[in-house]
């Protein structure tokens, strides 16, 4: 078991890291019978130095919308979280939102951190503050928080790690 939990635990830090593929491995033993783990990479943000450091940002697109306050960052689409989420939402999913600490969600809102006035980020760059870091691309929006969750949000789909 201790074998198990080293492994597991060796998987995981170089998933983290940025590998580019999944990792499969069989561990065998005793008992319980084999055990077949895998472990699915992690998109990393490539840019050295943010381009912007303001709270709010805009995509190029203008669909994409995000803002930071209180150690929260919420990222708004305007043309909606593509597949919706399946839980229940009385209101609208806006987005994604993610503490500096812990997994991102779907954020189900009546209003919008999206602001027409605020700077763009243009693909290839990156923006940093409060403990998160976005890149922007054409295929869309990769964000983090300090612990390495975070989401990715685009017109054709969203996806949190």
């Amino acid at each position: 078991m201790g074998r198990l939990v080293l492994l597991l635990g060796l998987l995981l830090a170089a998933a983290a890291c940025g590998g580019k593929e999944a990792v499969t491995v069989t561990v065998t033993g005793r008992q319980p019978p084999p055990e077949t783990v895998t472990v699915e990479p992690v998109p990393t943000i490539t840019t050295t130095a943010p381009a912007l450091t303001s709270p709010t940002f805009q995509m190029p697109s203008k669909n994409i919308g995000c803002a930071t306050s209180e150690g929260v960052l919420v990222c708004d689409i305007l043309s909606g979280l593509k597949p919706e989420p399946k839980q229940n939402c009385e209101l609208d999913w806006t987005g994604m939102e993610m503490e500096r600490l812990g997994p991102a969600q779907p954020r189900c809102a009546g209003d919008t951190a999206y602001s027409q006035n605020a700077p763009v980020l243009a693909y290839g760059n990156g923006w940093a503050s409060g403990g998160f870091t976005c890149e922007a691309s054409h295929d869309g929006l990769l964000c983090h928080n300090e612990e390495g969750h975070g989401f990715s949000l685009s017109r054709e789909a969203w996806k949190q790690f």
